[in-house]
């Protein structure tokens, strides 16, 4: 067995067990990665006025600085402040960026756009699909960037970093710092996923559920508060292109046959996502709400 076969083989095994898994060896230099968590930490250890200026909760917004997206549907808010970059189709004019952040996420969203054209590949081979299969399905070309700060905890036992949620995405690709907390929920255990320096985090989001009829699945997945901090993370959730933000996603008519029928009806991603945002971080999936 080759070394792609063998990298698709443990795509496909993670992805239909876990809807996780970490990767090495992505390509990505390591000081492109080391230089976004530290520009992430300059923009929020700013002084809260300067951090203001972006501040907004209208998710229409390509760049805003917020604190908990869904502080007005939740029971419980979560322990970190954000700071979110939208990319429709993969491009967001850099002036947009904040200014003390701005060289090191253009740096990055550019690897995350080469690798998502690897993974979409590595994907639709592990689906026993041809290659460019989620590629044509216009899956992944808008990219959100969402960059996390999770501060010490004096009472960590009181609350979560985030609470258990799945992902709205088809993918998210995760960095994480070397402080942990990150657990995915696995056969109704929470486990943990130490941090590997220079590694990355793929997770499997609810429209991969969806268009796979189940065959892969959509992880959920916390973050613990913690009494050392900050915690910083940058999460890139991939969505359809803005062409496709109303074009109809279901189950992909190859896993499909008299005895497998659809358990999903078809949706777009702005329906979807305005369910998921209506319901906010309540520790349920959003799946359920679109099963036929």
């Amino acid at each position: 067995m080759g070394q792609r076969a063998e990298i698709v083989r443990a795509i496909r095994k993670a992805s239909e067990t876990w809807g996780f898994f970490q990767m090495v060896n992505h390509g990505i230099p390591i000081t492109i990665i080391e230089e976004v968590l530290e520009g992430v930490r300059r923009f929020h250890e700013q002084p809260q006025e300067m951090k203001m200026e972006w501040y907004s909760r209208d998710s229409k917004q390509p760049v805003k600085y917020y604190c908990n997206g869904d502080l007005h549907v939740s029971n419980a808010a979560n322990w970190r402040d954000s700071i979110s970059c939208e990319f429709p189709d993969g491009t967001l004019d850099p002036e947009a960026l904040p200014r003390v952040c701005r060289k090191e996420i253009t740096a990055y969203i550019k690897c995350m756009a080469e690798l998502k054209e690897m993974m979409g590949e590595l994907l639709s081979e592990a689906l026993g699909l041809s290659s460019d299969h989620l590629k044509q399905m216009g899956c992944t070309e808008t990219q959100t960037l969402v960059c996390h700060y999770y501060p010490g905890c004096p009472q960590p036992d009181l609350t979560l970093g985030a609470t258990k949620h799945s992902d709205p995405s088809f993918i998210t690709i995760l960095l994480q710092d070397n402080i942990g907390g990150l657990q995915v929920l696995h056969q109704n255990q929470w486990v943990d996923v130490p941090p590997v320096h220079g590694a990355l985090v793929a997770n499997l989001g609810d429209f991969m559920q969806l268009i796979t009829n189940d065959k892969f699945k959509s992880v959920e997945h916390r973050v613990l508060a913690r009494q050392v901090g900050p915690r910083i993370s940058a999460a890139c959730f991939f969505y359809p292109s803005t062409i496709n933000t109303y074009k109809p996603y279901g189950p992909i008519k190859e896993f499909l046959s008299d005895n497998n029928q659809p358990i999903y009806r078809e949706t777009n991603v702005n329906e979807y996502l305005a369910y998921y945002r209506s319901k906010g971080l309540d520790g349920t999936s959003a799946l359920p709400h679109f099963k036929l």
